[in-house]
């Protein structure tokens, strides 16, 4: 039996630090696309423009202008948002971790400060999705018990079967350059 998480962590240990930025921003905009419908459209709008903006940066290989100002208006909206964690959490929370994996240094030189917190890895962001669609899931199951857990056991792995496709589909052929995505 082939053990997608150990896999999947396997394949993220092999791949550049610019391709595991990528990659996190990538997920986090999948896991998105899976809970679009319970998430504001204002909240959504501000994190693709954040996620855009972190792939662009991570390109460049700098904080771009555009990145600062997607994330402070990522953080202008989760204030806004206060009073509604659940669906904040789904959408402003999860995009902030992302554009913190594949932009945390970026964005310290660009603000000359050291963010609090160690650095989140990739592979730490990947279980925490397959997590959070897990519990999703579970939830949009209407009996309880070993149904729900049963749901949310099957979300994760379908969660890192995608992560780890994606990976693979994406992966630049021995000599490309400038295509490191």
């Amino acid at each position: 039996m082939i053990v997608l998480p150990q896999l999947l962590n396997e394949l993220l240990d092999r791949v550049t630090e610019k391709r595991a930025g990528h990659l996190a921003l990538d997920f986090a905009q999948h896991a998105l696309d899976i809970r679009q419908g319970e998430i504001d459209e204002e909240v959504m709008a501000a994190c693709r423009e954040c996620l855009v903006a972190g792939h662009e940066a991570i390109q460049l290989g700098e904080a771009t202008p555009r990145l600062l100002q997607a994330q402070e208006s990522l953080y202008a909206v989760a204030e806004r948002w206060e009073g509604n964690r659940n669906r904040l959490a789904t959408g402003a929370g999860l995009t902030m971790q992302a554009v913190r994996v594949g932009c945390q240094r970026m964005l310290e030189e660009a603000r000359e400060h050291v963010m609090r917190g160690s650095l989140l890895t990739c592979q730490d962001l990947a279980r925490e999705i397959q997590s959070g669609i897990g519990a999703w899931c579970a939830e949009q199951t209407p009996d309880k018990g070993d149904d729900r857990r049963h749901a949310a056991r099957r979300a994760r792995w379908e969660e890192a079967r995608w992560q780890v496709r994606h990976i693979i589909e994406t992966e630049p052929a021995p000599g490309e350059t400038g295509t490191e995505r």
